[in-house]
């Protein structure tokens, strides 16, 4: 399976948005979310932070590799990412920013946000667009898992309703968000590959042999028939008795011959 491997290096000042997501995070210690891994200073005296290393797919990319994903898979990868908005909007936890494919799905199919903190010294990191504040972009993740299930299932009206109802990003509506999407069942695990064809293909039958073609083929599969008692005898036996049987003839010609 294809994966991308990311690993952070941030550079920013010692007070101020940067310097409190920094220690939130190194303090926090989420489990769905990226890890401080080393805190030092730059010969300018900056403070630099170097996130742990991970590796997966981002969540656009596991979607397509998915396909349609069953209720319990989407419980798998929503469940963990709900639960990190709502300590994010009761202010557990701080979140920068992130983009849709700042969501990695590891090898064994949980999800991780990889947020970046705010006011990085510019060149720290390449330049971004399209990133929203950490909540929303676990919101709109959460959503695009969704729209991918099979609209047939009956859990669909009452998640669709209740991601309709936590767009704004309240502590109880994403709660109650969670608890609906625990009601769906249980987590099971990420399928990348997937599932065989339900449907046997059968090979059609070979035309019947006729004439001298079904007289050999009759001869090969069964045998040669001995007379009319439908005993049959396998060829290598028949021929190796025509072989002896010549044998003996030629020896007695030869024979008769010599006398």
């Amino acid at each position: 399976m294809p994966t991308t491997t990311v690993e952070h290096r941030w550079v920013g000042p010692d007070t101020g948005p940067f310097a409190v997501w920094v220690a939130d995070r190194c303090a926090a210690e989420p489990q769905h979310c990226v890890r401080v891994a080393t805190v030092g200073r730059s010969a300018s005296g900056r403070l630099v932070v170097q996130t742990e290393q991970l590796s997966g797919m981002p969540l656009p990319d596991a979607l397509d590799r998915i396909g349609v994903p069953t209720t319990g898979v989407a419980v798998t990868l929503t469940l963990p990412l709900l639960e990190l908005a709502v300590d994010a909007a009761a202010g557990a936890v701080l979140l920068g920013d992130a983009r849709a494919d700042d969501v990695l799905v590891d090898d064994s199919g949980a999800p991780v946000l990889v947020d970046h903190p705010p006011a990085v010294d510019p060149g720290s990191a390449p330049a971004r667009t399209s990133e929203s504040p950490g909540t929303v972009a676990l919101f709109h993740a959460v959503r695009s898992v969704w729209e991918r299930v099979d609209p047939r299932e009956p859990c669909r009206a009452a998640v669709d309703d209740a991601v309709a109802g936590a767009l704004g990003g309240a502590v109880e509506d994403l709660r109650r968000l969670v608890a609906v999407v625990q009601a769906t069942g249980p987590p099971r695990p990420v399928r990348w590959d997937p599932p065989a064809d339900v449907y046997a293909v059968a090979t059609p039958a070979p035309p019947a042999a006729t004439g001298i073609l079904a007289v050999v083929q009759d001869v090969v599969e069964r045998g040669v028939r001995l007379g009319a008692g439908g005993t049959r005898v396998a060829p290598r036996k028949v021929l190796v008795g025509a072989v002896v049987a010549a044998g003996l003839v030629a020896a007695g010609v030869l024979g008769l011959r010599g006398t």
